[in-house]
């Protein structure tokens, strides 16, 4: 019998699901949010630095300073539904950054014969904030594919060429993968998951035997 979608409470869900999702952190970057706004404050040399600048905004600019804190916030706000709500146990936990989230989300949503299909950074499989995801992809056999590409060709032009992101698919809980994820790392372009020579499978007992702990 297929287990019950958790978001519906039945064995619903969508038969595909595709995504991209943000790759942002919730947590609210001081330097980053400064930059555009007010870059001295940016530029400070140090945390210490900017905090004091920032208190500063207060008598210099107050209209600044209350915009701050306003999304200082609804940061806050963020990091706690994702952390106390009950609907990304996995994910919703450390410096949370939003694919990863959305990564729980989508494997919420499919059916239990479904397929999801993601871009992500490949942070998935080897970041300690997602360990007990991957860990749960592992033992439910629902990995199908992690495909690990460098940015170097600039296949995503604004990002970062030494950024690291992969196609991700996961089978829905009714639908296990036993034989084993097909894999491929350092990919550059599409015609390196087709190389046989690259790609290979590991089940997973073959995985925890290279790492046990997580």
């Amino acid at each position: 019998e297929a287990p019950d979608n958790p978001l519906t409470g039945c064995c619903g869900g969508f038969d595909v699901v595709l995504g991209n999702p943000p790759w942002e952190r919730t947590k609210l970057q001081e330097k980053e949010w400064f930059a555009a706004r007010a870059p001295d404050v940016a530029a400070a040399s140090n945390a210490a630095a900017r905090k004091r600048a920032i208190a500063e905004l207060q008598e210099t600019a107050p209209a600044l300073y209350a915009s701050f804190q306003q999304a200082l916030r609804e940061a806050d706000g963020w990091s706690h539904l994702l952390r106390n709500s009950g609907l990304y146990p996995l994910c919703g936990r450390g410096d949370i950054n939003t694919y990863a989230v959305f990564a729980e989300l989508a494997r919420n949503l499919v059916a239990p014969a479904g397929r999801v299909g993601i871009i992500v950074p490949s942070g998935i499989a080897t970041d300690a904030t997602t360990q007990y995801y991957f860990r749960d992809l592992m033992q439910t056999n629902t990995l199908v594919s992690l495909y690990d590409f460098e940015n170097r060709r600039k296949l995503f032009p604004a990002v970062d060429s030494r950024m690291k992101f992969c196609l991700l698919t996961m089978a829905g809980a009714g639908r296990s993968n036993p034989a084993g994820a097909s894999l491929v790392f350092f990919a550059q372009g599409v015609e390196d998951i087709r190389d046989p020579q690259r790609r290979f499978t590991l089940t997973p007992q073959e995985i925890a035997l290279n790492n046990p702990n997580t």
